[in-house]
């Protein structure tokens, strides 16, 4: 039977800089990784991927909603991990006010100038987001279908 995943994923702004979380190597998902702040939305919020945003980016920075400007839904991507699951990313971009963060037990948050950014992280999804995003910012909403072979991303605006 295939099942669902959804995960929601923030990349915050200050200045020229983004946030970007490189995950420790003892996680069990994506070890070493460098992406966005984020996490698994609880089952309560499955309606409601802005309240998990929120919830996930307090958890993981100690920013609440007061230090966040303009947080908005930019992107939702699809992609299939195997025969049994489908993730679901709600992917945010946002800006502080400040660039004042807390550890974690995820890794370690870094802020980085965009440019930067686009050769740290080694996630395809993030990737591919910070690199549109950073061309081309609309103000509507794309849903991204991902192929893990190419990778590629096919855009739609919903």
């Amino acid at each position: 039977m295939l099942k669902f995943r959804n995960i929601v994923t923030a990349f915050l702004m200050w200045n020229d800089q983004v946030l970007l979380l490189e995950r420790s190597q003892d996680k069990e998902i994506a070890p070493g990784v460098w992406f966005g702040v984020g996490g698994h939305m609880e089952p309560e919020e499955i309606n409601d991927p802005y309240g998990a945003a929120y919830r996930e980016i307090f958890e993981e920075t100690g920013l609440d909603r007061s230090k966040i400007q303009k947080l908005d839904l930019k992107y939702i991507i699809y992609n299939r991990v195997d025969d049994y699951e489908i993730v679901v990313n709600h992917i945010f971009f946002g800006e502080v006010s400040a660039p004042y963060v807390v550890p974690n037990h995820e890794g370690v948050l870094h802020w980085i100038n965009i440019d930067e950014a686009l050769e740290k992280v080694t996630h395809p999804v993030a990737s591919k987001v910070l690199n549109h995003y950073g061309r081309d910012r609309r103000s509507d909403v794309l849903l991204g279908v991902m192929d893990w072979e190419e990778p590629y991303v096919w855009w739609y605006p919903i």
